[in-house]
């Protein structure tokens, strides 16, 4: 049976996952306007997006290391300006046309 404060760590972290997926989903919607951005989870390894783009035919994929997601330093705040900082969503893109399947952040 867990401990009560492993309990609590537990939601923590899944609480602060939830947040960074939240940013990093956002920032995905602004930069892939108009494109269906789908999500699959491997808890404990990585999560994925795969951003499509109907009218181009192109897909757009990038996997997070779950220890990204779930490392208490990375606030969302960090996890928006590291997203920012690494332009992801160009590196995302740079992955398309090299015909690499992932992008790993």
């Amino acid at each position: 049976m867990l401990h009560t404060d492993s309990i609590l760590e537990i939601m923590t972290e899944q609480q602060l996952i939830k947040k960074n997926l939240a940013v990093i989903r956002g920032y995905l919607k602004i930069g892939f306007p108009g494109c269906v951005i789908t999500e699959e989870s491997d808890p404990s390894t990585y999560h994925t997006f795969i951003v499509t783009n109907e009218k181009l035919r192109k897909r757009y994929k990038l996997k997070v290391s779950w220890l990204r997601l779930s490392d208490r330093s990375n606030t969302q705040e960090k996890t928006r300006a590291e997203l920012d900082r690494r332009d992801v969503a160009g590196c995302m893109i740079q992955a398309g046309k090299r015909n690499e399947d992932w992008f790993d952040w």
